[in-house]
């Protein structure tokens, strides 16, 4: 299988460059290889798909991850309450489940990629 971007540049750069690309990259939600990629592109006037590709990476906000913390909690105890028979128990979960994911879920449609 070809790898998109086979080739590798191995760039010495002082501490202090290196430290304000990281920042510029984080400010724009991408990988330091992906920021330094589109100043070369646009430096250069080149538009290329390939290595226009890497773009932000999704982030998932601390409150969602509680969120996502608490429904895999959830679930640990379901697992209890299954296996003893406790429909009732088992149904009110599993609709506090559907109540964190399905809105998380819908909301990533709306996300940058």
């Amino acid at each position: 299988m070809k790898r998109p971007l086979p080739s590798v540049l191995g760039v010495k750069l002082s501490s202090d460059l290196r430290t304000q690309i990281a920042v510029a990259a984080q400010m724009q939600g991408v990988s330091d290889s992906a920021w330094l990629r589109q100043v070369a592109l646009d430096r250069l006037g080149m538009e290329s798909a390939v290595d226009a590709a890497s773009g932000p990476r999704p982030r998932i906000p601390p409150a969602e991850l509680e969120a996502l913390a608490g429904v895999v909690r959830v679930i640990g105890l379901l697992h209890g309450s299954a296996s003893l028979g406790r429909t009732d128990e088992v149904m009110a979960g599993l609709d506090s489940i559907r109540a964190v994911l399905i809105p998380l879920v819908v909301g990533l449609n709306g996300r940058a990629a």
